[in-house]
């Protein structure tokens, strides 16, 4: 099918020819906002998944630090505790080498 005389004239009009020139331009710079439209979005995604993973080790690192202190508290009545253990060790012990003393005093 041809195509009507206007169209061809139109074509190859040096008005068609400028915007043709002028929408090449608009049509990369459209593009470009395109890319950064989805680079931004992508930054945005990426910046909420680092917030939430965030969180997440926030809360653990809540947990760890609660643990922590349970078991130093623990710690530190073990302590307590094997000294008081280590004392009464050694009294009976003293207890137990004046009882050897004495039945050895009481047998000579």
């Amino acid at each position: 099918m041809a195509t009507p005389i206007s169209a061809e004239i139109a074509s190859d009009s040096p008005l068609a020819a400028a915007g043709d020139a002028l929408a090449e331009p608009f049509t990369e710079l459209e593009a470009r906002i395109r890319r950064v439209a989805e680079a931004l979005q992508q930054t945005r995604a990426e910046r909420d998944q680092a917030r939430a993973q965030g969180d997440g080790a926030s809360t653990a690192l809540t947990t760890l630090r609660a643990a922590h202190e349970k078991l130093q508290q623990a710690y530190s009545l073990a302590e307590r505790e094997l000294v008081s253990l280590r004392k009464e060790r050694n009294e009976v012990r003293q207890r137990v080498g004046k009882l050897v003393a004495q039945l050895e005093a009481s047998l000579t």
